[in-house]
């Protein structure tokens, strides 16, 4: 028999008479100085008995894993069986027949701790964003900001807020604006004014009569103002004809462009010099007399002011009175059409053209340079009618004139 070389053992020629532990495999190592022998375990192949106590082990496992999943399904089913139930609806619009299930108490129960607990983690999870956000809230006012961040921070805070409350006092003022100019059938609109409003209230009597039939009250006078009072009073014949009219609702003014001169003493005496103190000071007492008398019977107020002019010295006078009649009359909660703005023009140079975004020009002024021009006429018109607020059982498709 064969040795090896550090120990005389027989060395085995036939393979089945291996032994079956693990054998010790000599490798030797040599270098230049020294040689040395390492023993190196050398795994003996898997025997039958082994790998069947593998394959039952295997099988337990999945047999485990399939009880613990069908387990965990049932219960999420028993707990979730409404929220299943209305998806199924809402997808595939069918009910799901769990009619052999709803004589359970059981199954009951489960709906009614599947509701309580989707409730317990909705409040969990807004307890937890709320711990969050103060918390990050916390960290970062105490250490993270700076005093500069703040203060910036807090300008900012100040700029939104009054952000929203100039949006919330828009909604209010368009809301306002809507139910002051709201009208129907059986309301009236009465119009007051000078040879300026002769011209433009036709137009918006005849939409309103035509379209919604819609009457009106047109008492406009030429040469017509506030400040010759013996000669046309407007503020006594504003105050007869609503007291007489129930059915007013809006009343149009266009006064003005008639009173840059001075005016007769009430009292008695000498004129009163336009734009002094005490000129300025009554006819705002008139102006306010009018709107007093309206808002006596809920009648909203829409007054027009004055357009520029071609003389330079009408038109400076036209900007004054401009100015003060916007002034008292937003003051007293009545409401402003600006003319000049509506027919074109640049602050306070006189111009006769309305030059349109198509580029198209439309001569909005006379001849003489004070009153409006057929086309003026009717864009005026078109922004008081605009602005009534009209129910719409009360007429046809509320179309105008074309300009």
């Amino acid at each position: 028999m064969q040795t090896s070389k550090r120990r005389k053992l027989p060395a085995y020629r036939r393979q089945k008479q291996r032994k079956k532990y693990i054998r010790s495999q000599t490798v030797t190592t040599v270098s230049p100085k020294i040689s040395n022998t390492v023993v190196m375990p050398v795994a003996e192949p898997a025997t039958e008995q082994t790998q069947q106590t593998g394959t039952r082990s295997n099988k337990q496992q999945f047999r485990f894993v399939f009880i613990a999943v069908t387990s965990i399904t049932l219960v999420l089913v028993w707990l979730m069986q409404n929220s299943i139930s209305a998806y199924i609806q809402l997808t595939y619009h069918r009910n799901v027949d769990f009619s052999q299930l709803k004589s359970s108490k059981l199954w009951h129960k489960g709906a009614l701790f599947g509701t309580l607990l989707n409730e317990n983690i909705s409040t969990l999870n807004q307890s937890i964003n709320d711990f969050n956000q103060n918390l990050i809230a916390h960290f970062n006012d105490h250490y993270a900001y700076t005093p500069a961040f703040l203060a910036q921070k807090k300008l900012e805070e100040a700029e939104k807020e009054k952000h929203r409350q100039q949006i919330a006092q828009k909604v209010i003022k368009e809301n306002t604006l809507k139910m002051d100019f709201s009208l129907d059938k059986n309301d009236q609109v009465f119009f007051a004014g000078d040879s300026m409003m002769q011209g433009v209230a036709p137009h918006v009597q005849r939409w309103l009569s035509e379209q919604y039939g819609i009457k009106s009250v047109n008492l406009s006078k030429q040469s017509t103002g506030l400040t010759y009072t013996r000669f046309f009073d407007w503020d006594k014949t504003i105050k007869d004809t609503l007291n007489n009219n129930a059915n007013i609702k809006i009343l149009v003014v266009f006064l003005g462009p008639n009173d840059p001169w001075d005016m007769p003493n009430p009292n008695g005496g000498s004129f009163i010099r336009f734009k002094t103190q005490e000129w300025e000071s009554i006819y705002r007492g008139r102006i306010k007399s009018i709107i007093d008398h309206a808002q006596k019977h809920q009648v909203t107020v829409l007054w027009l002011t004055p357009p520029n002019m071609r003389r330079g010295k009408l038109n400076e006078q036209m900007v004054y009175l401009r100015e003060l009649i916007h002034d008292e009359v937003s003051k007293n909660h009545g409401y402003v059409i600006d003319t000049i703005e509506i027919l074109g023009n640049n602050g306070t140079e006189f111009s006769d053209i309305l030059m349109e975004e198509n580029g198209n020009k439309i001569k909005t002024r006379s001849a003489d340079g004070i009153h409006f021009s057929l086309q003026g006429q009717k864009i005026i018109a078109k922004h008081i009618f605009d602005r009534f607020n009209i129910s719409p059982q009360t007429g046809a498709d509320g179309k105008t004139d074309e300009l």
